[in-house]
Order: C-alpha cells, then sequence, then structure tokens
C-alpha cells in the first residue's frame, strides 16, 4: 500500500528529504545573503560615518569594531563587522580618565564628555550594548569632531563678551565725560564772563590770561573727545596703518607749537633732532596721536618753570622717541598699571584726564609694531622711550577717469 503510494505522488522518501534540505538550504542561502547586505550596510555607514568615528569597545577597553571618516586623525585602522579589513585589536587610544569615564556605560549609564585630538575636539557618546540576558559586556562609542562648532560658539562668545565691554565702555565714558567736561566748560564760562565785565583798561592786560584759558578748556574738551573715539575704533580693529614719509623733526616742532597753549607759566620745552637723517615712513596720525599724549602729559604732571625734554633720533630702520619731564613720576607698586584702559595713578587724582591716553598711545605703537617702556620715580619725573620701525610709504592710487 505505501509503494502504491509512493508510486502515485512520484516521490521516495529520499527525494522528499533532499527537495526538503535544497529548500533549506535556499532559505540559509537568502538569509544569509540577507545579513551579508545588513553587514555591508553597516560597514557602509560606519566607514562614511561623518566627521568623526563610530566604534564598539569591549570589556577590555579594545575596539571589536570601529571605522569613520577621521580614523586617521586618530592613529587607528578600520575594524569592519564583515572582518574582511579585520586587524588586531586596538587600544582606543584615549586618556585612562576619559576610559575611567566610559566604563560607567557598562554599568548602564549613557556617557558624554570631551576630549581633545590633535587641536581637534570631539564629543563622545557611549551607550550600552545588551545582550539577550541584560548584561553588558560591549559599548558603541561615537565620537563626533565638533571643532567647527566650538570656535563657532567661542567666536560668539567672544564677539559677545566684546560688545557687553563696549557698552561698559561708554557708559563709563558717559559717566566719566559728564565730570571731565565739567571742568573746562565752567572755566571757559568763567573766563568769558570775566572778559565781557572787564573796564577798558583792564581789558587789553587780562584778555592774553583768560583766552589762554578758554584755548586750554576748549583743548581739554577735544582730548577728551579724541581719545574716546580712538579707544572706540580701536576695540571695533578700524583703526588702519597708513604709511607716508614724514619729516621728523618738522612734524614735531610742528606738534610743540600747537601745544604751546598747554604750557604753565615759564614752562619750557626743549626738542633736539639727534641724527641727520630726518625723513621717514610712518603713520602720519598715529605718530601725533604718540607725541601729543606723552609731551601733553609730560606738560601736565610738571610745575610751572619746569623743562621737557624731548629727543628723536633716526638709526637704521627706526625711530626713538625719548620724553623726559621732571615731574610727579608713577608710584613704583604702580607701574605695571599704568598702561591700563581708565588706569590713573594715584597721585595723578587731583589732574584732569581720562586714564585713556597712555592706554591708546600703546595700543598705537603696538599697531606700528613698535615698543614703549618708561622709567618712573614718584616726585623725581619720568622718561618715556618710545621705538618705532619704519614702514612702506603707500603708493599714491591712479586716478581714474570718467567719461
Amino acid at each position: 500500500m505505501k509503494e502504491a503510494t509512493h508510486l502515485v505522488s512520484g516521490h521516495t522518501p529520499l527525494e522528499e528529504v533532499i527537495r526538503e534540505l535544497q529548500f533549506q538550504k535556499q532559505r540559509c542561502l537568502e538569509i544569509e545573503e540577507k545579513l551579508n547586505k545588513i553587514q555591508r550596510l553597516h560597514d557602509t555607514m560606519a566607514h562614511n560615518f561623518p566627521d568623526g568615528v563610530i566604534g564598539v569597545l569591549n570589556k577590555e577597553m579594545r575596539y571589536i569594531l570601529v571605522d569613520g571618516k577621521e580614523l586617521s586623525e586618530m592613529n587607528l585602522t578600520t575594524m569592519s563587522m564583515t572582518g574582511e579589513k579585520s586587524f588586531q585589536n586596538q587600544n582606543p587610544h584615549l586618556s585612562d580618565e576619559t576610559l575611567q569615564k566610559l566604563k560607567k556605560a557598562f554599568e548602564g549609564e549613557n556617557v558624554n564628555c570631551e576630549i581633545t585630538i590633535k587641536d581637534n575636539i570631539y564629543e563622545i557618546t557611549a551607550v550600552p550594548l545588551s545582550d539577550r540576558d541584560n548584561t553588558v559586556n560591549e559599548i558603541l562609542c561615537v565620537l563626533q569632531n565638533v571643532t567647527k562648532r566650538k570656535r563657532m560658539e567661542e567666536g560668539l562668545v567672544q564677539a559677545l563678551e566684546k560688545e557687553r565691554e563696549l557698552g561698559e565702555l561708554k557708559s563709563r565714558f558717559v559717566t566719566m565725560a559728564s565730570h571731565e567736561f565739567r571742568t573746562p566748560l565752567t572755566a571757559i564760562l568763567s573766563s568769558t564772563f570775566l572778559l565781557e565785565n572787564y573796564t577798558a583798561e583792564d581789558f587789553e592786560r587780562e584778555k592774553i590770561v583768560h583766552t589762554n584759558r578758554i584755548k586750554r578748556s576748549v583743548n581739554n574738551l577735544t582730548v577728551i573727545l579724541n581719545e574716546f573715539l580712538s579707544l572706540e575704533k580701536l576695540e571695533e580693529n578700524k583703526v588702519k596703518v597708513v604709511h607716508s614719509d614724514i619729516n621728523i623733526p618738522e612734524f614735531i616742532n610742528d606738534l610743540i607749537w600747537e601745544m604751546e597753549v598747554l604750557k604753565k607759566d615759564d614752562q619750557i620745552i626743549k626738542y633736539d633732532h639727534k641724527s641727520p637723517k630726518a625723513i621717514m615712513a610712518l603713520d602720519h596720525h598715529l605718530l601725533g596721536s604718540i607725541v601729543t599724549n606723552l609731551i601733553s602729559n609730560a606738560l601736565k604732571y610738571s610745575k610751572r618753570g619746569d623743562r621737557v625734554e624731548i629727543t628723536s633720533e633716526i638709526k637704521g630702520n627706526a625711530l626713538t622717541l625719548i620724553v623726559v619731564d621732571p615731574g610727579i613720576g608713577i608710584p613704583a607698586n604702580e607701574h605695571k598699571h599704568i598702561f591700563g584702559r581708565f588706569y590713573r595713578a594715584s597721585n595723578a587724582t587731583n589732574f584732569e584726564g581720562t586714564g585713556l591716553g597712555l592706554h591708546i598711545v600703546q595700543k598705537y605703537v603696538h599697531l606700528i609694531k613698535g615698543s614703549i617702556t618708561f622709567e618712573s620715580e614718584q616726585d623725581k619725573g619720568t622718561k618715556f622711550t618710545v621705538i618705532l620701525p619704519a614702514g612702506e610709504p603707500q603708493k599714491a592710487e591712479t586716478p581714474t577717469l570718467y567719461h
């Protein structure tokens, strides 16, 4: 009967087994192909992981899988899921401190931290990979290069900080200016009032005194405004250095003549240019500000009848400018602060000023790539030495003809 059945179906038991085996084999091949596709997909994704590295670490903290666009940055080699590119186990090249943090992922925690490798900043995210029995023998680590983002964030923070400082600077200037403006404005008003009320015989004699007083007051107001405008441009990096040929002794003599109004009674300004060479390429505006500020300070902090000495010398490719005064000097313990913004020495509080002058001078000197130093002793005077390298005169632009 069984034999008849086999004859009807046309297949023997052996043939049925063979067919079943062939079917199972085909299914295994299809499943294997699907798994291979998944593995290749995973390898491709890992190999093309952008701006970083993705890997799996075992409990010995060695990679059993690692790939990504920045392997070379970490001196690592590819270890794929397929094993086609596998190398022997590699250490992740992380510091002991970082490895200890990552080990917490084996306890079921999600770990986030940052590391720096070859001046690049990487953000690490580590998560546990649980087995079927919920044990964690491996962790997934993703290292993402966040250098550009961090630099951008730092730039934004710096920009915001600069904006905040500029706001504080303007606020402080308004407070300071309102106080500093009061004295010269009061002097101008009082001198004007007195001139209007002098009799004819007194007028000519007093005219010179009060006219000079008004000039000094106007100059003080101008200095305050110029210092703030200069500082604002410096803070916003808007000061450009433009070199041109300058006759140094003529230039300084002109400045000294303009500053005659600042001299106290019987004060003397002695100037000497010590070298035959007179022409040098420097920034006209910056040099003028440096010289004017140093001379005005020397006059302001010296007494009536004192002599301020100025020397200039062109040696090689640099100008040396020295300004010496016998004035109140700078206390020794305050030397390190003297170029600070808004800083005024403790013995200068009774003199007019904003505390910006020397700060701006130093900034201008550095813009020209020069140097400024000083020697000072309280009640014995101060000596400033400025060295400025020559620049290249800017060529005049060819005028454009319009038709």
